[in-house]
């Protein structure tokens, strides 16, 4: 069975067929169209479906936003997303609109062991809860949980709760970042722009000069990927520390949300930024921040960590959940 899939956010919106075949899932056909070119989801599906052939008898839609009742205002963008428009204008009878995270949680099960990194391996159990986390233009939270035999995929807008310093150098952050913005969130911190903020609160504390070649890159371009890669190369002192507490954070976030949902079946981290920064990811900090919650270190210990190198998690997700 043939689904129309789409991942909706507020820079690019990809469209893709995905091919069901028992427990396996492939892609077809996948488009990729700027998302403020068009004026709305519909449009961009005219496009695809006259290139594409016939429309299938199902469509899912990840969308970066709040869904309540298959209808969504889409984050950084002028777009209302409604499961009952899209159909109309598809002539598709079985139309869903899902957050995009809710659509990555679904996606988990098709994603093959090879498009996946061990973190921790750890020892799954048998229908365990799982939670999924990701750091990209904002933090991305979803738990997967199985009822029934069925796959139930729980929303969560949890990126946006009080971030929670543990020591004081991330209490001297959450100062520096109060200062701009006022409320301190996890989204705030892990994001691209939360590299960028921990990387200008670390030079504020005077612990390294800027570099010149730093200070070069960042003219006209994305200073967190200048930030990540420099941190990743390891000899520039200031943007290397500025990765270790961002890497630090994101690990101590993690076990959090493992914590929450109890996710014994497996902790994975989607998003844009984990893939780019693997290496930091690897290295002892991330697990170190993720199993330091006493007294269940142990517990922590033994939930398997991995992370989706499959960018398109989110599409096969959002096919699963109209299939």
């Amino acid at each position: 069975m043939k689904v129309l899939a789409g991942d909706i956010g507020g820079t690019k919106t990809a469209v893709a067929l995905v091919e069901f075949s028992g427990k396996r899932a492939s892609i077809e056909k996948l488009s990729v169209y700027p998302s403020a070119g068009h004026a709305s989801l519909e449009e961009i599906l005219g496009e695809y479906l006259r290139t594409a052939g016939p429309a299938p008898a199902a469509a899912g839609f990840g969308v970066a936003g709040a869904v309540i009742q298959g209808r969504a205002q889409i984050t950084k963008l002028p777009w209302v997303v409604d499961e009952r428009a899209v159909s109309r204008a598809t002539g598709i009878g079985r139309v869903r609109v899902i957050n995009d995270f809710v659509a990555a949680a679904y996606g988990i099960p098709y994603v093959g062991p090879r498009r996946l990194k061990v973190l921790q391996p750890g020892r799954a159990e048998r229908g365990g809860p799982v939670c999924l986390i990701g750091a990209g233009t904002g933090l991305g939270e979803a738990g997967l949980i199985e009822h029934q035999g069925r796959r139930i995929a729980i929303a969560s807008e949890g990126g946006h709760t009080d971030f929670g310093p543990r020591n004081p150098v991330e209490d001297g952050l959450v100062r520096f970042v109060r200062k701009k913005f006022g409320r301190v969130t996890d989204d705030r911190l892990l994001s691209g722009e939360g590299l960028t903020l921990i990387y200008d609160f670390l030079r504020a504390s005077k612990i390294a000069k800027e570099s010149a070649s730093v200070a070069r890159a960042f003219e006209g371009t994305d200073r967190a990927a200048v930030i990540s890669r420099h941190g990743l190369g390891g000899r520039d002192r200031l943007t290397r520390e500025a990765l270790r507490l961002f890497v630090s954070i994101y690990g101590s976030v993690a076990g959090n949300l493992a914590l929450q949902y109890r996710a014994t079946g497996g902790v994975f981290l989607g998003g844009g930024i984990a893939p780019k920064i693997l290496r930091a990811l690897e290295g002892p900090l991330f697990l170190e921040s993720f199993r330091d919650k006493p007294p269940y270190e142990d517990l922590l210990a033994r939930i398997p960590v991995r992370v989706v190198l499959d960018p398109h998690l989110p599409i096969f997700g959002a096919a699963a959940a109209a299939y």
